[in-house]
């Protein structure tokens, strides 16, 4: 790394830059106030657009290196190469951030109103959960369709149209190809997918049949059916508990891993509150020093798994070394998503589970075994919800309607989900706004979580991961969390699986 050493200088000085933008956004995020996050992006990009700093790395690029030199100088190329192309991409980089900060304000302190009450997102799962009125679940699923037009009126539209703007600048076919060339992810991933997703369909079909007939009296199971007919194949997630006690049972839940995180500096915010975004983040702030996690709990046991996830998170971003500045900015996102993924799968396992329920540990086994199936194969929704967010950059959008149009399009070509409501739920979801491009990184990172397991249980001549539970996370410490910067996703992918990725460990 001597050789790279000035190279190493700038990307620490741009670490630096960004812990600082992650720490005003953290505050937004928890607050809903900005102190400054769209000037804090400006003095980060300034170490992006220094031309001596470019300079430095395309020397570098030239030099003889080893093959992990060779990886840092890639990253670093990467992370600088669209900011020396003009200035008219940088000015319009720099709208782009101030518009997304703007919106992403309108989502974080947005309140639904549901028969003329104002309620939190929170309140709308515990009522999609636990209601037995389908008429009002359908109204509590359907409320969070409110923040559309906010968010449209907002500028999301001319979001959109600035992203598609910056592709075409800077040379690429659609704003979706530039986003996966810098998660180094090859467009023909996604060959395939319509195909592997009307595979799966009728299995999806069947059991939304088959649940429907089960606990919804003979009627289909629709998307506001879902979380309900959850709760009553396994009851155990609606369950009470103590969400004051989330430190401890956290702690020894993960030390069974073999991850002690009282030794890691984490910071809990899990309560809602007013302005408070309402979803659930992991703020790695400064890797292997300042993690921090944003949740809402109400105190039911299923909310541990987005604790479980976000922690999920933590531990990945504190496993990393500090000291290696470049490898951390390699480290691809269905990475970090399918660790987590991975880690909140566990709410579903008595290793887990079994400090709630220990005397009914083999029913609540049973229940969730029930259920593990059917979660699987809803997971096949998301591929309309993918390519939803790639339309949007592939599509001419200049209303509420055509988005509307869009969404239903994808979910009737993909799921022959035909439209139930002409304003379907979809600007809830932050990342539309905020992190355009990147939902398929939870579905391709359930696929990795799921090879990993395979994998594993492949090593150990068929043993579960639960029957060495610290193997298994010494495993995942070595071979994912520890060289995750230092191969993109698909070359970890087959270094760790010995084949391509491929859906197949989806469809079980």
């Amino acid at each position: 790394m001597n050789d790279l050493k000035e190279v190493v200088e700038i990307a620490r000085a741009l670490h630096a830059r960004n812990v600082e933008h992650a720490r005003l956004s953290w505050v937004q995020y928890v607050t809903g106030y900005d102190f400054g996050v769209s000037q804090a992006y400006e003095k980060l990009t300034e170490v992006l657009k220094d031309k001596n700093n470019f300079e430095t790395i395309l020397a570098g690029r030239e030099k003889e290196l080893s093959s992990l030199d060779r990886r840092r100088i890639d990253i670093v190329y990467l992370a600088f190469k669209p900011y020396h192309f003009s200035p008219e991409l940088n000015e319009l980089d720099l709208e782009i951030e101030r518009k997304s900060v703007q919106l992403a304000q309108i989502l974080n302190t947005h309140r639904f109103v549901l028969d003329g009450r104002t309620v939190r997102s929170t309140e709308l799962t515990q009522i999609l959960r636990s209601e037995p009125d389908r008429a009002i679940r359908k109204k509590a699923f359907l409320a969070r369709a409110q923040v559309n037009q906010p968010l449209v009126d907002g500028g999301f539209i001319d979001l959109v149209k600035l992203r598609k703007e910056y592709a075409r600048l800077y040379g690429s076919a659609s704003f979706v190809e530039l986003k996966l060339e810098f998660d180094e992810l090859k467009p023909s991933v996604f060959v395939g997918w319509h195909e592997t997703a009307r595979t799966l369909l009728p299995s999806y079909e069947k059991r939304r049949m088959a649940i429907g007939e089960k606990y919804l009296k003979d009627a289909p199971a629709m998307p506001w059916d879902y979380l309900y007919v959850e709760a009553q194949m396994a009851p155990e997630l609606n369950s009470p508990v103590d969400m004051a006690k989330y430190d401890d049972v956290l702690q020894g839940f993960f030390f069974k891993l073999g991850f002690d995180i009282s030794k890691d500096n984490i910071t809990y915010d899990v309560f809602p509150r007013r302005n408070k975004s309402e979803w659930g983040y992991h703020f790695g702030i400064d890797t292997g020093a300042d993690s921090r996690i944003l949740a809402n709990v109400e105190n039911r046991f299923h909310e541990y798994g987005v604790l479980l996830h976000e922690t999920g998170h933590a531990i990945h971003t504190c496993s990393l070394d500090p000291q290696e500045t470049i490898l951390n900015m390699g480290t691809s996102g269905i990475v970090h998503e399918g660790f987590a993924n991975l880690m909140g799968q566990f709410l579903y396992e008595k290793e887990f589970f079994g400090q709630f329920f220990g005397s009914d540990t083999a029913r609540t086994q049973v229940a969730f075994d029930e259920l593990k199936p059917w979660l699987q194969i809803k997971k096949i929704r998301e591929v309309a919800s993918i390519f939803f967010d790639q339309g949007l950059y592939r599509t001419n959008i200049t209303s509420l309607d055509d988005v509307n149009g869009l969404f239903l399009e994808k979910h009737r070509s993909l799921l022959k989900e035909e439209p139930y409501t002409d304003n379907p739920p979809w600007a809830f979801r932050i990342h539309h706004t905020t992190h355009p491009i990147y939902l398929h990184s939870y579905f391709m990172g359930d696929v990795f979580a799921e090879m990993l397991k395979h994998h594993y249980c492949k090593l150990n001549r068929g043993a579960s991961v639960k029957d060495d539970f610290k193997g298994f996370g010494q495993f995942l410490l070595e071979a994912v969390l520890k060289p995750s910067g230092t191969y993109p996703f698909e070359e970890l992918f087959q270094r760790i699986s010995g084949e391509p990725f491929s859906l197949k460990y989806l469809a079980g």
